[in-house]
């Protein structure tokens, strides 16, 4: 049921309708190249009203305010421009969990979801284990984490302070206590950091600088380059996160890393070949790609 003017209604003199409005807004965004531009038109609306799809197409023609229809062509307009739509929106998805996003952290990627489950895999016979998540972000796997296992006495860092606002704002808002402290993989392990844990998790920055012009742009373009790009060595924070894992891990303890597709069979022979590990294992994404790196501390926790 298009709208055969390919107009939203206004510029005839009517007030918009919902349905002339997501009919415009589709096609503005499949003009842009944008994916899903259906479904991201009803998302926009369904936000800018506050009811759900079904709401939405119960009353079609219902008449939209002025003052909503001309906040949801601006949202429409910058994803028209590339924005994420998730910066639009001020949040995203992750595990069921609403977390705020700005441009001063990563935007949650679905695969990131598999690192939690071997993270989760990992802990499941501790009792009240200590949970360590290096480069914290959104916050989005520490928080997950202290959701699903909420005996968990969880930490987190990142280098970026005001990434680390997004990550605390997130926790208050869904009220999930986790303990956040500043922390940079480029110097040593700080004092804040955690000792005896039983999980030691990163999503790591793992992009070498040479692919920033392969990624999509609203990757590159959005995303922020402190959470992304590790120089010329793909392996830099690994290298770092050994150190990390020796001084935090508990005997016995799990760590579990998210890396690079290309660079997965790198960052486990690095592993055996320097750090105090054993078991060390790949896990492949949901597109068949080495997704996760992960095993367990071998050397007693240092002191």
């Amino acid at each position: 049921m298009e709208n055969p003017s390919g107009s939203d209604g206004e510029s005839a003199g009517a007030p918009p309708t919902r349905l002339g409005l997501v009919d415009h807004a589709a096609q503005r965004l499949a003009a842009a190249g944008r994916s899903a531009p259906r479904r991201t038109a009803e998302w926009l609306l369904t936000e800018v009203l506050g009811c759900d799809r079904a709401q939405l197409y119960a009353h079609p023609d219902r008449a939209v305010p002025s003052a909503a229809a001309h906040g949801f062509r601006g949202m429409v307009e910058r994803r028209v421009q590339g924005e994420p739509l998730q910066h639009i929106l001020g949040y995203a998805s992750f595990r069921g969990l609403r977390i705020q996003v700005s441009p001063d952290v990563m935007v949650p990627r679905p695969e990131t979801e598999g690192l939690v489950d071997r993270a989760r895999a990992c802990i499941e016979k501790v009792s009240a284990p200590r949970v360590l998540d290096v480069g914290t972000g959104s916050g989005c796997i520490a928080l997950s984490l202290k959701h699903e296992r909420p005996d968990a006495e969880v930490y987190a860092c990142d280098v970026s302070t005001e990434a680390l606002a997004v990550a605390r704002a997130n926790a208050q808002d869904l009220n999930l206590d986790v303990q956040f402290f500043v922390g940079d993989l480029r110097s040593e392990a700080p004092d804040a950091m955690p000792r005896g844990a039983d999980l030691v998790v990163s999503n790591p920055p793992y992009i070498p600088d040479a692919e920033a012009e392969s990624l999509p742009p609203v990757v590159r373009d959005h995303d922020p380059d402190l959470a992304l790009f590790a120089g010329e060595d793909p392996l830099r924070f690994y290298r770092a996160l050994i150190d990390w894992v020796d001084v935090s891990c508990a005997p016995d303890g799990a760590f579990v890393f998210e890396v690079h597709a290309e660079y997965a069979d790198e960052v486990e022979a690095l592993l055996r070949r320097e750090g105090s590990a054993r078991e060390i294992h790949i896990d492949e994404d949901l597109s068949g790609r080495p997704r996760v790196v992960w095993g367990r501390a071998e050397t007693p926790q240092a002191s």
